[in-house]
């Protein structure tokens, strides 16, 4: 049955929640606040520096450079997420075992990895021709390639981290990582390498990491051993989900070149200005992403454990708090579409992706509410469901893809992915419930809901303005707006706030 929100098995769980897992949440939250701000840092700088570095006020070289790093992301999140996961699962369940399932990983990961590199470098040519119908982005792919496979092997350090569950650790190298790519690439743009010395910032930063991450993660003791068998067995399911899942978040994006309309520009113009729209409304999903990583392990432990009431309250409350959460900050960034992307650190032809960013915001955050559910689904070892639920939904997201693209552009392609990822939302909450018999309560949907509502018409009433000061004003006054609301509805208490003090107090 479905947990009401207001009982004491969920007040109860709250606090575990937070005895267990609340340093994990803190510190990767931390983490992912941080990457947030410098990759938002990387999306003001870039856009402007090309522009002038260049003279291209079209955003076609943004483009082009977001078309090549997108791919190039695409094969490394896919080895990252199915990795840390394979890794964190064997480990989470037996400590013992993280210096034989390290060693195993990172064959695996030669082979893996090293292979894509391997492609990417030979076949670059015909890459980018069958991709995007040029072949002169290929010397950029040939540069990228090595990417591929020093993230692989950085992936298997990560996944020990979060195993052994060192979360502070995983979220200073995110920090890290996030400060020594922005860093570098702006530099090395800013000298004039233009996309070269984005790509070879990005190199750059994959290389040093790996090697900072292995000397933070230290020598492991031996323990029990593990075959590479048994690993590979378990990690093929978690690196299908995980193409699917990255492929969805870059599809739209490699599909625009081919089928952009041409009465709304070049393909590489409107390839730049959906690019910047999509890095923007990602912001639900990267929000999220600490909480998919820290409820893996739990849920993990907990279905390994046979203990099926502690991991039923895991999912009840998770889901009910990032549902709540992303209500909030979609409905305010969504209203605020145009201003933000009418900011003067944006050069002009940006604004036009005002209407992509709005539906982007809002398809992610159905997207986030899916990955968390197939996080839970993944660490209850049923991982082979979390990779039929995503190629679902990256077929029809292609389907409408194809279909939308053509007559609307970017609009079209935003639209196109947010419906997928709403239906991707829905069917991961009927697997979840299925599985654990808890979901969302509605009364939560409903008061969510109706404090989105309120900030809509707020916006409306508000007045307006272009500097940046007022755009800060009018998003802090309608966040406040939104959390008085759920105070008032009832979806947040008194009690619970002391329920989440008392946690919080607990873990330190």
């Amino acid at each position: 049955m479905t947990i009401p929100s207001k009982t004491k098995t969920d007040g109860d769980v709250t606090v575990d929640m937070g005895k267990s897992a609340g340093q994990g949440v803190f510190w990767l939250t931390l983490a992912k606040l941080y990457f947030m701000a410098t990759g938002f840092l990387l999306v003001v700088f870039l856009p402007a520096l090309f522009e002038k570095l260049s003279g291209d006020s079209s955003g076609e070289l943004y483009g082009r450079y977001r078309l090549v790093v997108g791919l190039v992301n695409l094969l490394d999140m896919v080895l990252i997420g199915g990795t840390i996961q394979a890794v964190s699962k064997f480990i989470s369940e037996r400590e013992d075992r993280a210096l034989s399932v390290k060693w195993q990983t990172l064959k695996i990961q030669t082979a893996l990895g090293g292979g894509i590199s391997l492609a990417l470098l030979l076949g670059a040519d015909r890459i980018s021709e069958l991709l995007w119908g040029k072949q002169d982005l290929a010397l950029y792919l040939r540069l990228a390639a090595p990417i591929v496979l020093l993230y692989s092997y950085y992936a298997v350090i990560i996944g020990c981290m979060n195993g052994l569950k060192r979360f502070r650790h995983q979220a200073m190298m995110d920090i890290l990582f996030a400060t020594l790519k922005v860093g570098l690439t702006v530099a090395l743009v800013a000298a004039g390498l233009a996309i070269s010395g984005a790509i070879g910032g990005f190199l750059a930063t994959a290389a040093v990491l790996l090697a900072l991450s292995t000397a933070v993660l230290g020598k492991l003791s031996p323990g029990e051993q593990v075959g590479w068998r048994s690993i590979l067995s378990f990690e093929w399911k978690t690196l299908v989900f995980a193409f699917f899942l990255n492929a969805m978040l870059m599809v739209d994006l490699q599909l625009l070149p081919r089928l952009a309309p041409p009465e709304l520009g070049s393909p590489e113009s409107q390839a730049g200005i959906y690019g910047l729209a999509l890095q923007l409304g990602q912001l639900p999903y990267i929000a999220t992403i600490s909480v998919a990583f820290v409820i893996f392990p739990l849920i993990s432990r907990a279905t390994f454990d046979r203990d099926l009431e502690k991991a039923k309250q895991y999912v009840a409350t998770t889901n009910r708090y990032v549902v709540v959460f992303l209500a909030g900050v979609v409905s305010v960034l969504a209203t605020e579409a145009e201003p933000i992307l009418s900011l003067p650190f944006f050069p002009d032809v940006f604004a036009q992706g005002a209407g992509s960013f709005a539906v982007l915001l809002v398809g992610y955050m159905f997207f986030a509410c899916m990955m968390v559910n197939a996080n839970i689904l993944t660490g209850a070892g049923a991982p082979s469901l979390s990779a039929a639920l995503f190629g679902g939904m990256l077929l029809l997201s292609s389907g409408l893809n194809v279909v939308l693209i053509p007559r609307f552009g970017g609009l079209g392609a935003a639209s196109a992915s947010s419906l997928a990822m709403f239906a991707g939302a829905v069917a991961a909450g009927v697997m979840s419930y299925r599985r654990f018999a808890a979901t969302v309560p509605a009364l939560t949907i409903l008061r969510a809901a109706a404090g989105a509502f309120g900030v809509f018409v707020a916006g409306q009433l508000l007045p307006s303005g272009t500097g940046v000061a007022e755009l800060c004003l009018r998003l802090v006054i309608k966040f406040v707006l939104y959390c008085v609301l759920l105070w008032v509805l009832r979806e947040v208490t008194s009690k619970e706030i002391r329920r989440l003090r008392v946690s919080r107090a607990g873990k330190r």
